[in-house]
C-alpha cells in the first residue's frame, strides 16, 4: 500500500475508463448521486444511488452512460493490497473471486449506506492520524473487515454447491486451474502439472489463463504462493527456514529472491512491517 491511499469522493479518480481495459487497481464503493452502466468481463450491471460496487484489481472491466451527476464515494486498491489483505484472511477459495465478478453489486439501504460512509470514514481518520509506522497495518485490518463480509455472503448463497458465476467453457477451465492452484501451489509451480491435471496443452492453458485473468498462470500461482508466505510470516513462532520448507522451495535463499521479486522487501523485512505477535 502506497502512502496515496485515500477515501475518494472525485470521480475523476475512479479507476475504470469507458474503454474495456484491464484495471491495475479496483476500487470499493457506494453511489451517491447519479447512474452509471459498469460492466466487469459479460457482466453488466446499471448502478444507482445507494449500489455499493466492488470490482477487484485485474478484473476486465469499463464505464458506461454514466450521468452528469454520477458521484461515488470509494477507495482504490491495487494486486499487492488485495494479496495482503487475503494473507490476513485465511482459506479463501478462488471461486469466491470468480463469484465477485458477477456480484460486484450491491443495493443497501438508508442505513447500511451510511454505515459505509462511517466506515470510510474511520478508514480516513485511521489513515491520517494513527503513527506512520502503524498506520499501513491498521487501514488492511479494516479493509480485511470489508472483504470478509463479502466472503461470509457468498459462503451462505453457495451453500447448496451451485455456482451461477460460471458461464463459459473457459471460466470453468479458468476456475479449475485456479482451484488446482489454491490446492498445489505449495509442491507444484510448473504450468505443465496443471496441464495434465485438465486434460489440456500449457499453451492453451496459458491462453485461457491470460483472456479469463488477465494474467499468465504462472502469476496466479505466484500470486498463491505469496499470500501463503505472508500468512505464514504472520505466525511469529514460525522460523523462516520452517516457512522455507513448508512452500517447497529448495533454500531460503530462492525463496527470499522470489518474494523479493514479488514484493520489493525480504521475508525479514515484511515481517518487521507486520507487527504481529503470536
Amino acid at each position: 500500500m502506497s502512502d496515496s491511499f485515500h477515501i475518494y469522493t472525485d470521480i475523476s479518480k475512479l479507476p475504470v475508463y469507458e474503454h474495456e481495459t484491464y484495471l491495475e487497481e479496483g476500487f470499493g464503493g457506494i453511489c451517491t448521486s447519479g447512474t452509471a452502466v459498469i460492466k466487469v468481463f459479460s457482466t453488466y450491471r446499471q448502478i444507482f444511488p445507494n449500489d455499493l460496487v466492488t470490482v477487484l484489481p485485474l478484473q476486465l472491466a469499463q464505464i458506461q452512460e454514466a450521468s452528469d451527476d454520477f458521484s461515488m464515494t470509494f477507495f482504490k486498491i491495487n494486486k499487492v493490497m488485495l494479496l495482503d489483505i487475503m494473507s490476513g484472511l485465511g482459506k479463501i477459495t478462488p471461486d469466491f473471486f470468480f463469484y465477485m465478478r458477477k456480484n460486484f453489486q450491491v443495493h443497501l439501504n438508508e442505513n447500511e449506506t451510511q454505515r459505509f460512509l462511517y466506515f470510510c470514514s474511520i478508514i480516513d481518520f485511521r489513515k491520517n492520524n494513527s503513527d506512520s509506522y502503524f498506520w499501513r497495518e491498521t487501514v488492511l485490518h479494516l479493509l480485511r473487515i470489508y472483504f470478509w463480509d463479502f466472503y461470509v455472503h457468498f459462503q451462505k448463497v453457495t451453500s447448496n454447491n451451485i455456482k451461477p458465476y460460471i458461464n463459459s467453457n473457459k471460466e470453468s477451465i479458468a476456475l479449475k486451474f485456479s482451484m488446482l492452484a489454491f490446492e498445489h501451489h505449495k509442491s507444484h509451480k510448473q504450468i505443465s502439472f496443471y496441464a495434465e491435471k485438465l486434460c489440456i496443452s500449457s499453451l492453451y492453458l496459458s491462453k485461457v489463463i491470460q483472456e479469463v485473468n488477465g494474467q499468465s498462470p504462472r502469476e496466479v500461482i505466484a500470486d498463491y504462493v505469496i499470500v501463503e508466505i505472508k500468512k505464514l510470516l504472520r505466525d511469529s513462532k514460525l522460523d523462516i527456514k520452517e516457512i522455507v520448507c513448508q512452500m517447497g522451495f529448495s533454500n531460503q535463499s530462492s525463496m527470499s529472491r522470489f518474494f523479493r521479486q514479488r514484493t520489493g522487501m525480504s521475508p525479514s523485512e515484511y515481517r518487521r512491517t507486520i507487527h504481529i505477535t503470536q
